[in-house]
């Protein structure tokens, strides 16, 4: 059974936070609910009609009699509302809606030494039919969220029977009797539709929620934390959620030692949902890969084209012949570079511009006879990379803009030229590091978003140490 598309709207992100800033916030506002509950009451539509009703025995005066096999043939859809309720959720309620019955009957009239039976089949018009339901919205103690639906109600304003088959004065000696219990059966905080509304919400929706990914691994080695950091808010126009936003080292998942910076501000409400993402769900991956050493990398001839890390070669682009000395102290062999960060790098994000800083060392390394390596340079390099960002099918995508790299000798064995190590570097940034980089942005970052859902009219804005994401919504269940 398909989950009511207000449920999936409303359980699109993860959090709340007071206490801590959150590393991703969300805003659903109440374009976005209203489209949700006219997504919901098709869905809702189609679970209803077919829906079969237990059978129903009953005496009036003279007659006794039995319905049978009665089952729900049409769902006119209603008019719906939804509203926010500070500090509980959401109130959802209609009006209008109508339902078809059909069903068979059959009775016994007894009056003295007259018995009269028949069996035959009717068809009930239920109108005029109002519901109300709350839906209380939030987190369990895992910071996973939780929906619930309080006091169901639900009024049948009229029905009207029709039989087909047998004696209609006897129809009139029962009718009203039927028609009352099937009002009661329809309506009702036990009724037909206040039970699929509350199994909609506390059994549906909550398999739903159990399925978002509050947690995304990433790389098989990182662990991205979605949990709520408390319940939602919620005001007259919208409702907000709170995530922590934070990046771990899958196997030991500890927080960073810094905080999330302040998220931007803004009070529009013309899109159906907003996500602010903070730098700081970047930087603490920074923190980790560097803690854990997934920073550094061993380049060799087989990451660059045309053996341009040999000391000996025919043409003129090989290292051995652009820094002579190394050709010369390291003749037929290879050099390697290992290539490390030293400090954490850093994404700013403001003025419409994202930059991510990063220094390291790459160390110069020739092969020698029997696979060891000697030592021979070490280089200080400073990066600030400019990236341009994009949004597509519900992740954040990032691609290199510039790349400038400056390097200086931190310790060298050999004489080298500045002009021949720049002209090696920025090779090695153009060829290797860049291609790597943009593979990475490729990827897409995750956005804890359910699979059904889709982002349509999407506008990125890039503001200080926040992405904030504008966007209405698509159902595609």
């Amino acid at each position: 059974m398909q989950q009511v598309c207000l449920l999936t709207v409303v359980s699109l992100f993860v959090t709340s936070a007071q206490c801590k800033t959150p590393g991703l916030q969300t805003r659903i506002t109440d374009r976005a609910l209203e489209y949700a509950t006219e997504v919901a009451l098709d869905i809702l539509s189609k679970q209803v009609t077919g829906q079969q009703i237990p059978d129903q025995h009953g005496q009036s005066g003279d007659v006794k009699f039995d319905i049978t096999g009665m089952n729900v043939k049409q769902f006119t859809k209603p008019s719906s509302r939804v509203s926010l309720i500070q500090n509980v959720g959401l109130s959802w309620s209609t009006s209008g809606t109508g339902l078809a019955i059909h069903g068979d009957f059959k009775y016994k009239y007894r009056k003295g030494i007259i018995k009269i039976s028949d069996h035959g089949s009717f068809d009930l018009k239920a109108n005029g039919i109002n519901f109300q339901v709350k839906i209380e919205i939030g987190m369990d103690g895992t910071g996973r969220p939780t929906m619930k639906a309080v006091g169901c109600s639900c009024n049948v304003g009229s029905a009207d029977i029709k039989f087909h088959g047998g004696a209609a004065w006897i129809y009139n000696l029962f009718s009203g009797q039927l028609e009352n219990k099937l009002k009661d059966m329809v309506g009702g905080g036990n009724g037909l539709l206040c039970k699929q509304l509350n199994t909609l919400i506390d059994v549906n929706g909550m398999k739903s929620l159990q399925k978002l990914p509050v947690t995304v691994q990433i790389a098989k080695r990182f662990l991205l934390d979605y949990r709520f950091l408390s319940k939602p808010s919620f005001q007259t126009k919208f409702m907000e959620t709170y995530h922590k936003g934070e990046v771990y080292w899958n196997a030991v998942p500890v927080d960073a030692p810094f905080a999330a910076p302040p998220l931007l501000k803004s009070s529009d409400t013309s899109r159906m949902m907003y996500i602010w993402l903070s730098d700081y769900v970047f930087n603490t991956m920074s923190y980790n890969a560097l803690k854990y050493n997934q920073l550094q990398y061993n380049v060799t001839n087989k990451d660059l084209p045309s053996g341009v890390l040999n000391t000996t070669c025919p043409q003129s682009t090989c290292i051995g012949k652009i820094i002579k000395a190394i050709g010369t102290k390291f003749p037929n062999t290879t050099v390697m570079l290992y290539m490390k960060s030293t400090s954490m790098p850093n994404m700013t994000v403001q003025n419409g511009s994202t930059v991510v800083n990063a220094a390291g060392d790459i160390v110069f390394f020739a092969q020698q006879p029997g696979g060891k390596y000697t030592y021979f340079l070490t280089l200080s390099a400073t990066m600030s990379t400019t990236i341009s960002l994009m949004i597509q099918n519900e992740k954040v995508f990032a691609k290199v803009l510039k790349l400038p790299i400056s390097v200086t000798v931190k310790d060298s064995k050999i004489p080298v030229s500045p002009e021949g190590l720049n002209f090696i570097v920025k090779g090695i940034v153009s060829v290797f590091v860049e291609p790597k980089l943009n593979e990475l942005g490729a990827a897409g970052f995750p956005l804890p978003v359910i699979n059904s859902v889709h982002f349509t009219n999407t506008q990125l804005t890039v503001a200080k140490d926040t992405l904030l994401i504008a966007t209405d919504l698509k159902y595609s269940g």
